[in-house]
């Protein structure tokens, strides 16, 4: 081939990808020296969706992964690498949105990957339903010492909109999806609209936010999306309770809004367990992480965590539907700070002989 009918082709390529209109755009963030960065890539390109736009945003990326990520972009026409320098949060999320051109999306991180056929199923299951939003079943991954994958999986499969948009958030706080936004398929518009409204990507608010101006809500349960799961007592996370306070905040607004009679009462009631999970997880991550906090502060964060409004909130409210909550619904009701640091100890030294027999109250 000479050099000017190879010159051709290279502008016929550059034509096609930039002028191109995709079903898809997945905006795939690398950020720093993640080893992991050509798995998320190649999980994306080894689908079997044709039409699809990957947009790969680079910032402080390392110069090996950096320069693999530019030969995968010159081997491959879907792919559009950018570099972005500006360090506020969610900078390079809105720079791979300005620079994407599919009519839905997915945004997800360098540690995430998707299952074979996953992209060509989720929009398919966004065709069949007409939904705006479409939730893969997400695999929360983690290794253990010898490099062995230990997942729990959250199911969409039970998720639909056949009855009403209450049953629907009640399906995705039940199944532990409420908190996902990574690797979820979204309508263009509606997301350009999430982020014009300003909520950080990876929050329950974000999500509230899109479920409130969503259309139609669908699962995928075939669809297979792998994340890291969320490890809470290896480091102490001193905003963690606040984090916890804002989701739940985002998730009762939604939740009183779409109260309706048939569902209301039941949205209520798993909104309650879900702040419930995530204030046990708070005190997991106060009491347990190593180099935490004095015993000091400790107590007076317990304190203010069983103080908290909110807390004496969902206290009442599943005062008498507390079973199976387990070994520290008691010292949390009764507001004990010495109680739930001492119970979270037990908790912990029977979870590590697997008697998770002894934790249910």
């Amino acid at each position: 081939m000479n050099d000017s009918l190879l010159l051709a082709v290279e502008r016929t390529e550059n034509l096609v990808r930039r002028g191109s209109h995709p079903r898809l755009s997945v905006i795939l963030i690398v950020e720093g020296s993640p080893s992991y960065t050509m798995r998320a890539l190649e999980s994306i390109q080894n689908q079997d969706l044709y039409d699809l736009q990957i947009v790969v945003v680079c910032r402080g990326v390392v110069a090996g992964v950096h320069h693999s990520l530019e030969v995968a972009a010159d081997r491959d026409i879907h792919i559009d690498l950018i570099d972005v320098e500006d360090p506020a949060p969610g900078a390079c999320l809105r720079a791979g949105f300005a620079a994407s051109r599919g009519s839905q999306i997915i945004a997800m991180n360098a540690n995430e990957w998707f299952a074979p056929q996953s992209l060509s199923q989720m929009v398919e299951s966004s065709c069949d339903a007409s939904a705006d939003i479409v939730f893969p079943s997400v695999s929360l991954d983690r290794y253990d010492v010898h490099r062995e994958r230990h997942s729990r999986v959250l199911d969409a499969t039970s998720v639909s909109e056949d009855e009403d948009r209450a049953a629907c958030l009640t399906q995705l706080v039940s199944c532990g999806l409420i908190r996902q936004t990574s690797g979820v398929l979204y309508d263009r518009a509606l997301f350009e609209a999430c982020l014009a409204h300003g909520d950080a990507f990876r929050t329950v608010s974000f999500l509230t936010f899109a479920l409130s101006q969503a259309k139609r809500v669908s699962g995928c349960g075939r669809a297979r999306f792998h994340a890291v799961a969320p490890s809470i007592t290896e480091t102490f996370d001193p905003t963690m309770f606040a984090r916890l306070s804002d989701d739940i905040g985002a998730l009762d607004r939604l939740a009183d809004s779409l109260a309706v009679a048939g569902g209301g009462d039941q949205l209520k009631l798993v909104c309650q367990r879900y702040y419930y999970a995530g204030l046990v997880a708070c005190i997991e991550n106060l009491c347990l992480s190593p180099h935490g906090v004095s015993s000091i502060e400790r107590s007076a964060r317990l304190h203010d965590m069983l103080e908290a409004q909110r807390t004496r909130q969902m206290v009442a409210a599943l005062k008498g539907n507390h079973r199976g909550l387990g070994l520290l619904y008691g010292s949390i009701a009764s507001a004990k700070p010495m109680r739930c640091a001492l119970y979270t100890h037990l908790a912990a030294f029977f979870q590590s002989f697997g008697r998770q027999d002894c934790l249910v109250a």
